[in-house]
């Protein structure tokens, strides 16, 4: 008996789920930008570092790299030169309205601040048609961080703004987030809505930043008195962009079968498409984010039109005695969908059971 009702209850779990993480905000929406930092290089191909002097601090590439587990760093450290050397890396492709967001863990070494932003040449211009928008600055170690907007420049310079309070540690993963659309902004932090302006708008082109920025005065402190504690590490997990489209074409997840801690081997995920058919498939064009450490995808097959089957490879250390849920997140690239240029993307709370 006791058994049967731990399967109900993890049934009920699979047919209930709700992620973990937030998606943009209904149908409609359709993948444009992605980096889920994987593998052993950072792409520079789509990034690129604003090298040089940035306040008290100096731009470097080499403080900007992946870890080799699905992660970007950003390392501040004193150098040799006796410079604070820092990541401070943003796209080399603009973007305009859309849904905006990042994945990250938050800073503990006091004196600098990490940030999630967009900016452009024409952020400032006198007609208030651009801007600067922050997602996400944190200069302060307690609980809060800000939400930011700033036009113009000098006398004609605006700004609105807002302190917001986050759940959980600094260590944790926090999704930050922000809606820019016609009527102006929505910001979001792990699936809240935490502030909104309709009385700021704009239209520009952005870039997406992903940096650290140190002084030695102001809101973040003085970087000097934290010497001992450096080098300090920024960590992200993923960024994305997504822009409305009525007629993307979309995914969804199932799982055919229970899935074991320790077992995962040969275990299925099934991806269904609205709105379009699959073409010839290149396997390499899809990914499985948020698998257990030692699990991959190990093959994709295409079904039929409308059906493609994902086969993990690899087993997991299984050193918990309780069932997990995890949102894994399938990404498949440009090309997959037949006459289309539509990057895919679906998350779905999966459990993975004890293994008996």
């Amino acid at each position: 008996m006791k058994n049967f009702l731990g399967y109900l209850f993890l049934l009920s779990l699979l047919l209930s789920f709700t992620p973990l993480y937030a998606e943009p905000p209904g149908e409609g929406w359709e993948l444009i930008f992605h980096d889920e930092f994987n593998g052993d290089q950072l792409n520079w191909d789509v990034w690129t570092c604003e090298e040089g002097d940035r306040r008290k601090a100096y731009n470097d590439p080499e403080d900007s790299y992946v870890d080799g587990e699905g992660h970007l760093i950003l390392r501040l450290r004193k150098a040799e030169d006796g410079k604070y050397h820092l990541g401070f890396i943003r796209t080399q492709k603009s973007f305009q309205r859309g849904y905006y967001e990042a994945r990250t863990d938050l800073s503990t070494v006091p004196g600098y601040w990490s940030a999630f932003w967009l900016w452009g040449p024409e952020s400032y211009n006198p007609n208030y048609d651009g801007a600067e928008v922050d997602f996400m600055e944190d200069p302060y170690r307690n609980e809060i961080v800000e939400h930011n907007i700033h036009q113009g420049r000098d006398s004609g310079h605006k700004w609105e703004g807002a302190r917001v309070s986050f759940k959980g540690t600094r260590q944790d993963w926090h999704l930050f987030a922000g809606e820019w659309h016609h009527e102006g902004f929505d910001f979001f932090v792990d699936d809240q809505r935490t502030w909104i302006t309709r009385t700021m708008t704009a239209s520009k082109p952005n870039w997406i930043y992903l940096t650290l920025e140190a002084k030695f005065d102001g809101w973040a402190g003085d970087i000097r008195e934290s010497d001992s504690l450096l080098p300090a590490y920024w960590k992200v997990d993923y960024v994305r962009y997504y822009r409305r489209n009525p007629q993307a074409p979309t995914i969804t997840l199932s799982q055919p079968e229970p899935i074991r801690l320790g077992q995962e081997e040969g275990k299925i995920v099934k991806v269904r498409l609205q709105k379009g058919n699959f073409g010839d498939l290149n396997p390499k064009s899809w990914s499985v984010e948020n698998l257990p450490t030692g699990v991959s995808l190990g093959s994709v097959e295409r079904l039929d039109d409308k059906t493609v089957q994902l086969r993990l490879k690899g087993n997991s250390a299984n050193r918990t005695s309780k069932a997990e849920i995890v949102d894994l997140t399938v990404i498949a690239e440009k090309g997959e969908v037949t006459d289309s240029e539509a990057l895919l993307i679906a998350t779905r709370g999966v459990v993975l059971s004890v293994a008996r």
